[in-house]
Parts: C-alpha cells; sequence; structure tokens
C-alpha cells in the first residue's frame, strides 16, 4: 500500500510516553523509550540528509512506516492507512514482531547515572521527532551496560576507547559536557561533509560489514583538506549532484593503500573505508531521478 497522507496527518502530536528506564535492564536486552530519553553521542548531524527524509516522508508515507517498523527490527511495515501516525503504533501494523531483526535496530548505551545515549541513529530518530514530537516511543536496542563504572568521567573515557562517541563538530572538536542533551536539528551542528558521504554512499564508497565506526564522519574529516565546499552552489539540487560527483571521484581516485583515517586502533585505509575503483555512473544517475536522494532533498511543500 502506498499513497501521500497530509501533512497534518504525519505532523500530529506526540502520544503517550514510555515508562521509565527500567533498573533491570540489561545488554543485549530491547526497551521502549521516548526519544527525548537518548541522549546525543555526537554534537553534528548532516541537515541534508534529513532533507531527504523529511521531504519522502511527506510525498511517501509508507517510507515513514517502512522505517519506524524497521528501526524497531520489525522488517518493515504492513500496512497501514490516513489516519495512522508514528506516534500511535495501534494505528499501523509492522510485518513481524520487535526484535525480529536486530541487526536493523537502533542501539544505545547505559550510562553510570542510568541514562541512555545513543550509538546509532541520530538522523533517524532525529527525524521521527520532527515529525512526532521527542515523546515519539522507539524501539532501542542496548549493547553494553556500563552502570558498575563509578563516575561519568570513567563513562566517557571508555566511550572514546570503545569508538562509541564523536566529538568532532564543524566548529571543532567539543567536550562530552557540551554535547546536546537530547536530539534535534536546531540543537546539533550541521555537518556539510557528513551529508554529501551519505549521498555518495554506492557511488564512491559501499559501507561493508564491520566498517569501522563512524566511518562517514571519517570520509567527512578526510573531505575537509581535500574538497572546500566554497567552490559549489550546494543549495541547488544540481549544484549539489556535482559536489557529490567529486566527492566520488575524490574517493575512487585514491590508491587502496592510502590512510584515509588515523585510530587509535591504527591507521584505516582506503579499501577498508570501502573506497571503489571507479565512480558508479548509474547510482549518480538515479540519485537526481524522479526519485532520488537529491531530488527528494531538494523538494519543496
Amino acid at each position: 500500500m502506498k499513497r501521500t497522507l497530509t501533512l497534518f496527518a504525519l505532523w500530529a502530536l506526540a502520544g503517550q510516553g514510555a515508562a521509565a528506564l527500567p533498573a533491570n535492564l540489561k545488554a543485549g536486552e530491547i526497551v521502549k523509550v521516548d526519544i527525548s530519553q537518548l541522549h546525543p553521542t555526537q554534537g553534528a548531524i548532516g541537515y541534508r540528509q534529513l532533507d531527504y527524509k523529511l521531504q519522502r516522508y511527506k510525498g511517501d508515507a509508507e517510507k515513514l512506516f517502512d522505517d519506524y517498523c524497521e528501526s524497531a527490527g520489525q522488517k518493515g511495515v504492513a500496512n497501514y492507512n490516513a489516519q495512522s501516525r508514528i506516534t500511535d503504533t495501534d494505528s499501523f501494523t509492522c510485518k513481524a514482531a520487535v526484535g525480529s531483526d536486530v541487526s536493523a535496530m537502533k542501539t544505545a548505551v547505559i550510562a553510570p547515572d542510568n541514562t541512555l545515549y545513543l550509538t546509532d541513529g541520530h538522523h533517524t530518530f532525529t527525524n521521527f521527532a520532527e515529525i512526532g514530537g521527542l515523546n515519539t516511543a522507539v524501539q532501542i536496542r542496548i549493547t553494553d551496560d556500563f552502570r558498575p563504572l563509578k563516575t561519568m568521567s570513567a563513562f566517557w573515557d571508555k566511550m572514546k576507547t570503545a569508538h562509541q562517541v564523536w566529538l568532532d563538530t564543524p566548529k571543532g572538536e567539543i567536550q562530552p559536557a557540551a554535547l546536546p542533551k537530547t536530539l534535534g536539528r536546531t540543537l546539533m551542528q550541521n555537518d556539510e561533509y557528513r551529508s554529501l558521504v551519505y549521498f555518495a554512499r554506492d557511488v564512491g564508497f559501499v559501507k561493508r560489514q564491520n566498517a569501522p565506526p563512524f566511518l562517514e564522519f571519517y570520509w567527512g574529516k578526510w573531505l575537509e583538506k581535500q574538497l572546500p565546499l566554497s567552490t559549489f552552489d550546494l543549495q541547488s539540487r544540481d549544484g549539489y549532484a556535482e559536489a557529490v560527483k567529486e566527492v566520488a571521484e575524490k574517493m575512487t581516485e585514491l590508491p587502496a593503500e592510502t590512510v584515509v583515517a588515523t585510530t587509535d586502533n591504527g591507521p584505516i585505509d582506503a579499501q577498508q573505508m570501502g573506497a571503489l575503483k571507479q565512480v558508479n555512473k548509474k547510482a549518480l544517475r538515479k540519485l537526481v531521478s524522479a526519485t532520488g536522494k537529491i531530488t527528494w532533498a531538494f523538494a519543496r511543500g
């Protein structure tokens, strides 16, 4: 079933909030929480990436419910109608039970102060909050329980060692205390390079299984030194597509052994980062097709 829902139906007021975080919650378990309970572990997101999904959700409601169900490990949406909204999970049906596909679920860790820190899903849940409000309930898979650590300082040291926090931003590196307290477009910096890398996926690089954490951010950090954004018109569809093409060309020109990023675990070369040997022109053309991601990102209304 595919139909366009009205903006009013999609941007409905948030429903009932989820229960407080259970004290006996363990790593490996799934918990239902409000988006407001999820603390970011990065200070920036890609606004243009957000634009793509928001505009697509407006014109293709099935995609919204598909993404919501997939984020809960429910393999996509089965049924929905014009009255359905993500703030009321009784108003639509997913294909499977919660957690049926844990690999598709967004993840979080528990901090010593019994709060949740999101480690995957910042863009997805920011858009869900934009649509349904911060009280929108979502399902999260807990990967680690760090409550045995005695201090938040020890927690952040652990998060850095485990590569579960990204403190670089377009305005420079920040301290954990400066991370936004909740998800939200207005609370998080815009990382233009992060968005460009998102659109360049499968055009200039592929994201393989067991890819390095924060792969897109590492690519973006490398691109900052390779490709000044001032040379592009990032406010038009065609100009943006040209920038993505240039990004993909930079990626594919790299010899496989070229170091793209240096981490505590050692260097990461272009091959490990998933760089393709040549630009995927078919995938590039698809981005600006009538239903392509860049076309959606620049849609209005």
